[in-house]
């Protein structure tokens, strides 16, 4: 299990990203898409902000986000 902090209430956490990308271009159209500041590893080891930071969405958009992974996951398959 992946571990991450500085969730804020509504925030559902969506994976640790490569901060020199910050928000994946696939996710930009989701308004409550942000970076978190610190990242930590399976084993609740801290890595580098420079590297990775947390990536959090706003629970409102989870089903939006869940369509966009669906439709890189399965392309053609999902609209």
């Amino acid at each position: 299990m992946s571990h991450f902090t500085g969730a804020k209430p509504n925030d559902v956490f969506v994976g640790n990203t490569e901060t020199k990308n910050g928000v994946p271009e696939h996710l930009r159209g989701l308004t409550t898409a942000r970076l978190g500041e610190q990242a930590l590893d399976i084993d609740g080891k801290k890595i580098e902000p420079e590297y990775m930071r947390p990536l959090f969405i706003g629970r409102a958009e989870a089903d939006a986000y869940d369509r966009i992974m669906m439709r890189r996951t399965f392309p053609g398959q999902f609209r």
